[in-house]
Parts: C-alpha cells; structure tokens; sequence
C-alpha cells in the first residue's frame, strides 16, 4: 500500500510572489530547491486551488510530513521534499498531494523510484520513467522523484494526477547523468522494469551496499540477479567474503568452485541456492534458484556478460 503524506497546516507562513510557502524552505540551501515553492504554487490545475501553503522539508524533519517513511528516503541521501495539496475548488472532498523528492543524483533517485516500484503498472510517456497505480501517479527524472498521490475517492482523479506529475518533470531539470547499473545489467532476457537499485542493504544483507538487482527468464524460470560496484578489488573480495561468511553461518554449506577460470562461491541455502563471484571490482551473481546447476548456469552467463571495472 503507498503510503500518502499528510495535508499540511499554515503554520509559519512567509508570502513569497504572493503564494503561501512554508518557513520550512528557508532551511535548503540549493538555489534551485528554494525556487521550488513558487514554481509548484504555479500548477495549480484549472478549476482547481492550492491547499495551505507549499512546503519544503530537509532530511532533519523529513519525519513531520511522512511518518514511518523518512528512513526510506534517508537511506539514499534525500535533500529535500517540496510538498503540496490542491483540491476541487467546487467540491473540496477531491484532493490530491503532490510531493517532489529532490535525491542528490539521478541514481538515489531511480533508486527510490525503482524500490517503491512493485511491478507490472501501466507506464506514462514523460521523465525517464514514469507509471501510474489506480489514480495515483509515480515518475523519476534526473535527481527528482516525483509523487501525485489521489487523496480521495471522489470522483475521477487520474487526468489531475498525471497533469499534475508531468508538469512537474516538465519544470525539472535533468542533467543528463547516467545511471550506471541500468546499462552494466545484461538487457538481454531482463524482465521489463525490474532493476532496483538499493543504496544499502540489498537482499536484506548489510554489507550489501549500491547494489542493483533484476529478474531474468533463464530456462523458463525467472532468476534473480545482482550486481555491485566496490571502490576497489579488494572491497569487492571482501564482499564476497562476507557472503561466504553469512551463507556458512545461515545456510547448509558453501563451497568454492571454478567454471572455466571463472571462480565461483556456490551456497546452498536450504531449499535454493545463491552464487556469487568477484570480477575486478564487481561483486556479482545470482538469488534463491531452486536447482544448484542452473544456479551455477546463470551466474556464469552473467560473469560473461558484465564488463569488467
């Protein structure tokens, strides 16, 4: 279930351009994230009005407006939330919030977009990527990730959403920088729109950090792969270390295997198997396959296919 932000209060108002911003936007320093406010009070769609003021939040209060949810964003180095609520100016029980998460980078910010991501949604033509849930609409450019979350049933509010979210990304800028793991995953056999990003503690492993994972059809079985960039080859050995040192402790037994001059560390987990492997700086392999050749099969395929850093 996505979980929406609270409608604000007009609390600690300062009239700027003659709309209500929050006081809060004084705490970001960037130039362009103080320009936000005014520039979100401007979107109010056509029959539409703002609600209280456009408010702007730094990682030190970001629990205010999302509580519960800010430790998300906090992992992926969140700089700053704008945040506002326009409703139906003839009927106030239509609502929407649209919230503008400004990430630093453009890979914290696919990284929020992709983890929050379940799979399988109706796609929009605008940002690098954009989808839309029932009436609630979820895009990601450059650094920014943008939400408009429908905030009640009445009445239709999807043509509101997606106004709202693709003027948004229209007024954002985007740098441009690439997102590296979006072209080191091989594209071959890739399931459409399943790389994550996690910035830390991928596969629910704490050692794991900046790792991107995604799903391939292998043999008619969808496989779970991972790829990390380390700072060096030896972080990414002692990555592989770790792995061999959780999996020894969680799992029935590790071994070290070697496929064509290809070193390989095969864990058997139980009931599935992982493969992992070092390749320069790279920390590589494959998740919870049921049969332990396969296993050994894709993380082979994939040690072949990613370019050595």
């Amino acid at each position: 279930m996505r979980t929406a932000i609270r409608r604000m209060g007009c609390l600690g108002l300062i009239l700027v351009a003659g709309s209500c911003v929050s006081a809060n936007r004084e705490a970001v320093d960037a130039p362009a994230a103080k320009l936000l406010p005014d520039r979100v009070a401007e979107l109010v769609p056509p029959g539409w009005r703002l609600y209280g003021q456009v408010e702007q939040f730094t990682p030190e209060n970001l629990y205010e407006p999302i509580n519960g949810r800010a430790e998300f964003y906090l992992a992926y180095d969140v700089v700053s939330l704008t945040f506002a609520t326009f409703e139906n100016a003839s009927d106030p029980l239509q609502s929407a919030e649209l919230s503008i998460f400004d990430m630093g980078t453009p890979t914290h910010a696919f990284g929020v977009f992709s983890a929050e991501r379940l799979g399988g949604e109706a796609p929009l033509p605008f940002g690098r990527a954009a989808y839309h849930s029932g009436a609630s609409v979820y895009a990601w450019t450059g650094q920014y990730y943008v939400q408009a979350i429908a905030t009640s049933a009445s009445g239709d509010l999807e043509p509101i959403t997606k106004a709202l979210a693709r003027e948004a990304v229209e007024m954002l800028p985007d740098s441009g920088e690439s997102v590296w793991g979006l072209s080191a995953l091989p594209a071959a056999d890739r399931l459409p729109d399943s790389v994550r990003y996690f910035q830390v503690d991928a596969l629910g492993l704490d050692f794991m950090q900046h790792t991107y994972t995604a799903q391939y059809l292998s043999g008619g079985e969808v496989i779970a792969a991972f790829v990390s960039l380390r700072d060096s080859e030896t972080a990414a050995q002692a990555t592989v270390d770790a792995y061999a040192e959780y999996a020894g402790k969680y799992g029935k037994g590790v071994e070290r295997v070697s496929v064509d001059g290809r070193e390989l560390l095969v864990c058997n987990m139980g009931a599935v198997f992982d493969v992992v492997f070092g390749k320069g700086r790279l920390v590589g392999g494959v998740t919870s396959v049921q049969a332990r050749a396969q296993a050994i099969q894709a993380s082979t395929k994939l040690y072949e296919q990613l370019r050595k850093e």
